[in-house]
């Protein structure tokens, strides 16, 4: 990773390695996400949030994991890793959960998973998400008639219209960030 030292100056920086630079800090960011994983399975599986007083996993990821995306990011999370063990060797070609995300409904017929895999890094020795889903769609087409959701539903602009006067946000309207639990 390349550090830089805030008094440089714009013509000292080289775009090839800012650029590399960024590109290895987010790559470095997907591989301690993906080492996370194993750390939320034990707090999942020995059921130690109970110790803190949350009645589930859920609760806990919403009260200690909030500013990390939550019970939604972790759910994620744990389903990439799902799809790098499903898939075993061909497991590593896969980099971030967002790559994995396409490929989640394949894990429970591994040699689907492996074939998109390979399909994918066929047509794209360094594939995109949208490469996975693509060699998935072809293994696995979804059927007709079945949805299948790869984005969440957006909440609506002006679903949220902050109603206490003691709010600093009082009276505005739009999507709107929870604040952090007190």
């Amino acid at each position: 990773m390349l550090t830089l030292d805030r008094e440089e100056t714009k013509s000292a920086l080289n775009y090839d390695d800012l650029n590399s630079s960024i590109k290895d800090t987010l790559a470095v960011i997907d591989q301690f996400e993906l080492q996370a994983v194993e750390l939320f399975r034990i707090m999942h599986d020995e059921q130690i949030y109970r110790i803190a007083g949350y009645k589930n996993f859920s609760k806990y990821c919403q009260g200690e994991l909030y500013m990390y995306g939550g019970y939604r990011r972790i759910n994620q999370l744990l389903g990439a890793s799902k799809v790098i063990v499903a898939a075993g060797e061909l497991g590593l070609q896969i980099k971030n959960e967002r790559q994995a995300r396409p490929l989640l409904r394949l894990v429970k017929e591994p040699e689907k998973l492996i074939a998109a895999i390979r399909l994918a890094l066929s047509s794209n020795p360094n594939p995109s998400e949208s490469d996975f889903a693509a060699a998935a769609n072809i293994v696995a087409p979804i059927p007709k008639g079945k949805k299948q959701f790869l984005q969440e539903p957006l909440v609506p602009k002006n679903a949220i219209t902050i109603s206490s006067p003691e709010h600093p946000r009082y009276g505005q309207s739009g999507v709107i960030v929870a604040d952090a639990p007190n």
